[in-house]
């Protein structure tokens, strides 16, 4: 005898909500990630100009403007110097731009404009209350330069520390973990979402895993819940999987939606599901064994 082949049924489609409440939380979530990143992107310009009366330290980064003028005649003391262990005391500290106050043990507090690389020159002025730190390139050239006072433009060494690479990495991670989170949330575990009917058993799929029942004993009808509070579980647009009290009874549900028409089914405990085709799938759980009732008294109480 040939085995009756399984149907399976869908939810009701519940898309709009999902939709929107992804694009929101999109936005909400994304947003001030695509904001770091594009942060994290942008390339700051620093300059470090020698002429034969002054040293002019500039850095940009976007609307922000920095610029510093030192008299070399003022100049009380240069030196290449080891920067290590700095702390931001005032100013802004990203990856690969360093500009403001900070201190450091050997050195105290100086005025910073930099890439935040370890290998800098130090600067002593008798018109600057804080010492200055910069960090060219070529600092030998750099100290030659401003030894002779001789004309010549410099630059940081504009690598990308590891720092700005790890910085990188985690926001992009987070960002596609965001966005897979979401998706998952809002259209895969609807989309598992399915009642299979074969076998003298229904099974339900959900985001988790697959549920079979027995279907012997079970009564089947047609059923609107009157709504109540969610004891547990998954309530979310298209997917409501968990526990509620409906019609003032503790209900597993299994739905796409709880406030629409859908099937009722009581034996070892309650169940609501809402298949798109409530007839047919009334209709195939009563030829796999459930007792299908129609009498309209009993399909709320």
């Amino acid at each position: 005898m040939n085995e009756k082949p399984t149907r399976v049924f869908r939810p009701v489609p519940v898309t709009g909500p999902a939709r929107l409440w992804f694009a929101i939380l999109v936005a909400v979530l994304g947003v001030p990630l695509l904001w770091l990143l594009f942060e994290l992107l942008r390339v700051p310009t620093i300059r470090y100009v020698v002429d034969s009366a002054k040293l002019t330290i500039s850095s940009s980064l976007g609307s922000s403007h920095q610029e510093k003028t030192i008299s070399l005649a003022r100049i009380a003391e240069v030196r290449p110097e080891w920067l290590r262990d700095r702390s931001l005391r005032f100013g802004t500290e990203k990856p690969g731009y360093c500009v403001g106050f900070f201190a450091y043990p050997r050195l105290g507090e100086v005025f910073q404009i930099s890439d935040c690389s370890s290998l800098g020159v130090f600067l002593a002025s008798s018109g600057e209350a804080t010492p200055v730190v910069i960090t060219p390139a070529d600092r030998d050239g750099f100290l030659k330069a401003l030894n002779a006072g001789r004309t010549a433009t410099f630059a940081p060494p504009g690598k990308r520390t590891a720092s700005w690479w790890l910085t990188l990495a985690t926001v992009l991670g987070i960002l596609l973990a965001v966005v897979l989170v979401l998706a998952t949330i809002f259209f895969v575990a609807p989309a598992r979402l399915s009642y299979a009917v074969g076998g003298g058993t229904l099974a339900i799929t959900t985001l988790l895993g697959r549920r079979a029942m027995p279907l012997a004993g079970v009564r089947a009808m047609l059923h609107r819940p009157l709504l109540g509070q969610r004891l547990s579980g998954a309530a979310l647009p298209g997917y409501q999987v968990g526990s509620w009290m409906l019609d003032r009874m503790a209900t597993t549900v299994l739905a796409s939606a709880r406030d629409q028409d859908g099937v009722l089914l009581e034996g070892d405990g309650r169940f609501f599901l809402n298949p798109l085709d409530r007839e047919g799938f009334l209709a195939a759980l009563g030829a796999e064994g459930a007792t299908i009732v129609t009498d309209t008294a009993l399909r709320r109480r």
